[in-house]
């Protein structure tokens, strides 16, 4: 029986310490890859995130520059017009991007004559044959103005196909081939997203998952407001340190002189990596044990006043803290207003 109680003795503990070895040895030479859970509901940019440690929410990896402010879409397409290079590109939900040779606004071509501006802007009307209220009544055929009187068309004849994906030659306006403009005005909602830049834009946009809806039920100015929030803390470093949401857009709360989208902002190199810091309070129990207490009364009549007085306090201060500079600054377009000229029906 003491040989047996021996035995275990020994066994037990051996036991043990070969568990605890064989944890080490797994944790130092067998590669444990992170393995992302499943895949959020809006996803910023197409790729793996990599895990930093227990302490850190990302890794420098994951903030390289060129990160971009993505604004969603829940339409089947959006437009990315590049005045820089004279080409519009048609993106699509499911992959594919086709791309149409434009002319856009030559500043020089007259008293009239503007330069097609960057932004962030939405189709707001479609006319299949408009009469121009500026330029001697001509004719623009499958106009989809986005930007004031700027937008979307073809002219009569040919002859400006030649000016076409080469260097801008219109008024304004984004001129077009009779065939493109006629297939964009079919493919294009009202609502429909377009993002113009020379190059350099510090937002992007992308597609919502087709079935996705917003959670709450934002307000137009809760929209503006994160809009504003979202770039600004992209342009000052802490897009991935300050909380922010992921939504839908709603077209309607672009203005006719679009959304700002940081084509004339500095780029900080990198973003600021977000870190958690585990943090242990000790509190001693205060808890004393009364007798006899008996409870006081509750006017529930000044309860429920003070309470409402104290909503219309929060809701004064929320109106206050959106009316500043922040939304000038991050979301309203820089541009200047553009004379608008109404299609003649």
């Amino acid at each position: 029986m003491l040989k047996g109680r021996n035995i275990y003795s020994i066994a037990l503990p051996a036991a043990v310490v070969l568990l605890t070895i064989s944890g080490f040895v797994e944790s130092i030479f067998v590669a444990r890859n992170y393995k992302p859970g499943a895949p959020s509901l809006f996803v910023e940019r197409g790729e793996h995130i990599h895990n930093a440690g227990s302490a850190n929410i990302l890794s420098s990896e994951d903030l390289i520059p060129g990160v971009l402010d993505t604004v969603y879409t829940d339409r089947e397409c959006w437009l990315e017009l590049r005045i820089d290079k004279q080409r519009l590109y048609q993106h699509w939900r499911d992959g594919r991007t086709e791309t149409y040779p434009v002319s856009t606004g030559n500043p020089n071509g007259g008293p009239t004559s503007l330069e097609s501006r960057p932004g962030l802007f939405a189709i707001f009307m479609k006319v299949e044959h408009h009469k121009s209220s500026q330029f001697n009544s001509s004719n623009m055929y499958h106009f989809m103005p986005f930007n004031q009187g700027i937008g979307f068309h073809s002219i009569d004849g040919t002859s400006y196909y030649a000016h076409l994906g080469v260097r801008p030659s219109s008024h304004g306006c984004i001129r077009m081939k009779h065939d493109d403009a006629k297939k964009l005005f079919k493919d294009c909602p009202e609502g429909t997203l377009v993002l113009v830049s020379k190059g350099k834009t510090a937002r992007t946009v992308s597609f919502a998952p087709r079935d996705a809806v917003n959670g709450p039920e934002y307000s137009n100015d809760q929209m503006r407001w994160m809009l504003a929030m979202n770039l600004r803390n992209l342009l000052t470093g802490n897009y991935f340190a300050e909380s922010r949401e992921r939504f839908i857009i709603d077209p309607k709360i672009i203005p006719k002189s679009g959304i700002y989208n940081g084509y004339n902002a500095e780029m900080p190199d990198k973003q600021r990596i977000p870190r958690s810091f585990p943090s242990f309070t000790e509190s001693r129990d205060n808890l004393k044990l009364v007798e006899n207490l008996k409870p006081e009364s509750v006017n529930l009549e000044t309860a429920s006043v003070s309470a409402h007085e104290t909503l219309e306090t929060f809701e004064q201060e929320t109106l206050v803290e959106y009316d500043n500079q922040v939304v000038k600054e991050y979301f309203s377009n820089p541009v200047g207003v553009l004379p608008y000229f109404g299609p003649k029906r």
